[in-house]
């Protein structure tokens, strides 16, 4: 029994230190607090679970075990709860919270299976289908989710035999759950309790995804 107990810990703690992932991208300042410990992020950097990452004029990039894609775009903050991975069968768990600004996410290995990838916001729960979509968090919390294209392009441009869908997701409170699964799809939900608005076409206008992503009700196209 002792020993067995003795494994579990080893396996916890493993788990709790081992690298995760790493910065592929970095630009500006940004910072990781890792308990106590406050480190100066650089290409390169190792990303760990229960790290806490803050942006401050800075932009990062981190890539997962599982090729999980996340950018932090300037004056943003991202928690990673939890990770778990086995590379031999794809399995493992995801835990991310865009605590503020704006996070951009690309699901990996992982999201194949759906209940183990758990992404929040102060104010939602969202539901992953392989995708990838966009979380931007005022300082209220209150955060709009826009769904993405599977393929980069400029918005409203018409390139012929070129046909970018999307992924899927749901976002959910205790008051309501709306399903987006159209590219520029995008919900806002304004507090804990309250009810994601009716999903709605952003128009980006040409805007870039970033730290200028303004939180209001989603324009329609």
């Amino acid at each position: 029994m002792k020993i067995a107990i003795f494994a579990i810990g080893l396996l916890i703690t493993c788990s709790t230190w081992a690298d995760i992932g790493s910065v592929t991208e970095s630009s500006g300042t940004a910072i990781i607090k890792r308990g106590k410990d406050t480190i100066q992020i650089v290409k390169g950097t190792e990303i760990k679970t229960n790290d806490k990452i803050e942006t401050k004029n800075g932009k990062v990039k981190i890539v997962f075990k599982d090729d999980t894609n996340v950018t932090v775009t300037e004056s943003s903050s991202l928690v990673i709860d939890d990770f778990v991975y086995d590379p031999k069968s794809g399995a493992g768990k995801l835990g991310l919270k865009a605590a503020a600004g704006t996070v951009r996410y690309v699901s990996g290995s992982i999201a194949k299976d759906p209940k183990n990838v758990k992404i929040n916001t102060p104010t939602a729960a969202i539901a992953v289908r392989g995708t990838d979509f966009v979380m931007a968090v005022s300082e209220t919390g209150a955060s709009m989710i826009m769904l993405m294209p599977t393929c980069e392009i400029e918005q409203n441009v018409n390139l012929k035999g070129l046909t970018c869908g999307s992924g899927a997701i749901d976002v959910e409170t205790p008051a309501g759950i709306v399903k987006l699964n159209r590219p520029y799809q995008a919900t806002l939900v304004e507090t804990l309790n309250g009810i994601p608005s009716p999903a709605v076409i952003v128009a980006l206008n040409g805007m870039a995804i970033g730290n200028n992503l303004m939180v209001n009700p989603p324009r329609t196209t």
